[in-house]
């Protein structure tokens, strides 16, 4: 049997009227629930935005979530380390970092390219041992100074993190020696690290880690070098809407019997806060070395400020 067209046509819109019947009450009732759908689901919106922006201070590790594209990062701080030790000058003691500053550029928000520098290195010197180098002390003997080491630095990253799938990148640094062997603090020497980045998200939960390869000079011996395995292994958990706990191993692990003075295998733990506040994130955290040649224990504190880049569509 066919059916009558005319029972089925929609009505002829009138004029002043709206052109929709009351037939299309469902899809608006519909569209009502996706609403109410999506606002439940706004705190938890604003608990991945936070855990998934790029995260750094005071963490060593390299996430590989990279700033978004036009954005750039300014990192201020400080740290202090007991029982700091440099092998190659024979020193050892507390040291400080002042300035210890960090500028990450994002380019097309799949590459990062970064700048870390400390201003000034003090280290109180509690023992001075034999060793190749005979630096200058000022203080009478219980004290040294001088500039930070330069790191430039790029990670890109490869696959974007997905239900089954962690996100890829890889990283590559190079240090440039700006502290002075003739102060203690420096070994005068390019060194080169890369590696691979991995991250994925469990929950509330954001784990990301590094395994890569050092290249170190030998300070002491031109024309040497010692190849070490670099790894790190953190994790990032929102404890509020505004606090991230945060913690990592990190480290790189000398791949000889004996290593050349500088090149020794290091390894630290942190356990820290990032606290959003004033548009700006600070953070706190502690150290515990777990290496011989690593400090003791320290502190850092800073704070990171995140701004549109020169390469902003914005500019």
């Amino acid at each position: 049997m066919k059916e009558n067209p005319s029972r089925f046509s929609p009505p002829k819109p009138r004029l002043g009227r709206s052109n929709r019947s009351p037939a299309y009450c469902p899809g608006i009732f519909g569209t009502l629930r996706s609403l109410r759908r999506l606002c439940s689901l706004l705190p938890a919106l604003a608990v991945c935005t936070l855990t998934s922006t790029a995260q750094q201070r005071p963490l060593q590790t390299e996430d590989p979530t990279i700033l978004k594209a036009g954005r750039a990062s300014l990192e201020f701080g400080f740290d202090f380390l007991q029982d700091a030790k440099f092998p190659v000058s024979g020193l050892r003691g507390d040291q400080t970092g002042l300035g210890v500053m960090g500028l990450h550029i994002s380019l097309a928000g799949v590459a990062e390219v970064q700048m870390d520098w400390t201003a000034h290195n003090l280290l109180s010197v509690t023992e001075a041992s034999p060793a190749p180098v005979r630096p200058h002390l000022s203080s009478g003997g219980t004290a040294t100074s001088d500039y930070g080491d330069l790191f430039l630095s790029t990670k890109i990253r490869m696959l974007h993190e997905s239900d089954m799938k962690p996100s890829f990148g890889f990283f590559t640094s190079v240090q440039v020696p700006n502290a002075s062997t003739a102060k203690g603090l420096g070994l005068n020497a390019t060194q080169y690290r890369g590696g691979i980045l991995v991250g994925k998200h469990f929950g509330k939960l954001h784990l990301f880690g590094n395994l890569g390869l050092g290249i170190l000079a030998n300070p002491v011996l031109a024309g040497a070098q010692n190849d070490v395995m670099l790894y790190g292994v953190a994790g990032v958990y929102p404890l509020t809407s505004k606090v991230n706990l945060a913690g990592e191993v990190f480290g790189h692990r000398n791949s000889r019997h004996q290593a050349p003075l500088g090149t020794e295998s290091l390894s630290q733990f942190r356990l820290g806060l990032q606290i959003h506040a004033g548009g700006l994130r600070w953070d706190v955290g502690a150290a515990a070395g777990l290496a011989h040649h690593s400090p003791r224990s320290g502190i850092v504190f800073g704070l990171t400020k995140q701004f549109d880049s020169f390469l902003s569509p914005k500019h």
